[in-house]
């Protein structure tokens, strides 16, 4: 077909868009939301692959259990996600350090920005596509299931525990613990009895009630009731608009893949940022933050920049320490390590400058110095991975 009889088919399908699009803006905000909706849901339906609950599907079980053969892992920083995966893995007989399932999830690399505040996360990719996509270099299959029926919710949880699955559960850990201020979270359900479920807690800092550290399997941990355990489910997905109610993960064996080009492109984008979907990410949103410390100085409110450089600190030397455990001798990688070392550095220099507020102008252009460097370190790590995956 010549490209002069493809043009009006072009032609028609602008003219639907445009059409659309002005039926949206007559309809003001409400037709905006609409379309945001819309986008929302194809985002969930395209990366989470969500597969429906159905009755036919839940095999019922004992009026209690708990599974013995998952350790407890839980660490005092945020690193929720990669821990539920640390801890199923350890089930199916892989045993690795956290850093092992931050790098295959590209869960700690990069950064994103926090809607609606001023501030980061030092990590740029969206959880669920990294278990996604971090199961298969472990042998196993991922499978996501929603519901919006609280009963039926409640009953294939209890019944993929009583098959002998750990259940990793995404929801608002304030609303777990009985508090008012949310916080996306990651837990892993580990058993049940007939009013609520047993679970292991990923991160041990307030509001949560345990000390960090590894315990053998078999621990009964933590406890929460249903009704409690649905509504911090609820309110996960009041904040991020899912289109279902409620969701569960469960980890299935499956084919090993070990070709890590695709880990390495992952990477990169958490790094150099470019997300078409959700909060903006990359080292770009570190140079955000930086020009609004040297926009607003004294008045810049610190705290919840505070908990996101405490966490890149941290974070960078996982990073660069995992690098060189696992490819040792990579000259590119260990660049890579050395620059994730100086990106730390910098977000050290930046913490202990606000660790008393920004004086004046002058102390705001050395934080706003210091978070560039940072940026830069994070474009040129960027670059080496990026490189790597291709």
């Amino acid at each position: 077909m010549t490209q002069e009889k493809k043009a009006p088919r072009w032609r028609k399908i602008l003219l639907i868009v445009g059409i659309v699009l002005l039926v949206l803006l007559a309809a003001g905000f409400g037709g905006w939301q609409l379309l945001m909706q819309y986008f929302y849901r194809q985002y969930y339906q395209d990366a989470y692959q969500p597969l429906l609950i159905s009755a036919e599907q839940i095999a019922p079980g004992p009026a209690e259990h708990h599974l013995d053969d998952v350790p407890w892992i839980a660490s005092d920083i945020p690193a929720c996600q990669s821990i539920s995966l640390q801890m199923i893995a350890a089930q199916h007989g892989i045993v690795e350090p956290r850093r092992h399932f931050d790098f295959l999830m590209a869960f700690t690399y990069g950064a994103s920005e926090i809607p609606g505040m001023v501030g980061f996360f030092p990590a740029g990719t969206d959880p669920e596509e990294g278990l996604r996509d971090a199961a298969p270099y472990l042998g196993l299959v991922r499978r996501y299931y929603t519901t919006d029926d609280p009963a039926l919710y409640l009953q294939a949880l209890r019944s993929y525990l009583a098959q002998g699955y750990p259940v990793r559960v995404a929801l608002d850990m304030g609303a777990l613990y009985g508090v008012e201020e949310f916080t996306a979270h990651s837990e892993v359900l580990v058993g049940y009895d007939a009013a609520g479920f047993f679970f292991y807690e990923t991160v041990c800092w307030p509001p949560a009630t345990c000390t960090p550290g590894e315990r053998p399997a078999g621990e009964v941990g933590l406890y929460v009731p249903d009704e409690r355990l649905l509504a911090a489910v609820e309110n996960q997905r009041d904040q991020f608009s899912y289109p279902w109610r409620y969701s569960l993960t469960i980890f299935e064996p499956g084919p090993l893949v070990t070709d890590l080009g695709p880990v390495w492109t992952r990477l990169a984008e958490a790094t150099l940022g470019g997300s078409a979907y959700g909060p903006r990410t990359g080292a770009a949103v570190i140079e955000t933050v930086a020009n609004q410390v040297e926009q607003q100085g004294p008045s810049f409110d610190v705290e919840t920049t505070r908990l996101g450089l405490e966490a890149a600190v941290r974070f960078r030397r996982d990073n660069a320490q995992y690098l060189r455990e696992a490819f040792p001798g990579e000259a590119d990688l260990e660049q890579a390590a050395a620059l994730f070392e100086q990106a730390a550095g910098h977000y050290q220099e930046a913490l202990d400058a606000i660790a008393d507020g920004i004086a004046d102008s002058a102390e705001a252009a050395r934080i706003a110095t210091a978070l560039r460097a940072a940026a830069a370190a994070e474009r040129g790590v960027g670059a080496i991975l990026e490189a790597r995956g291709q």
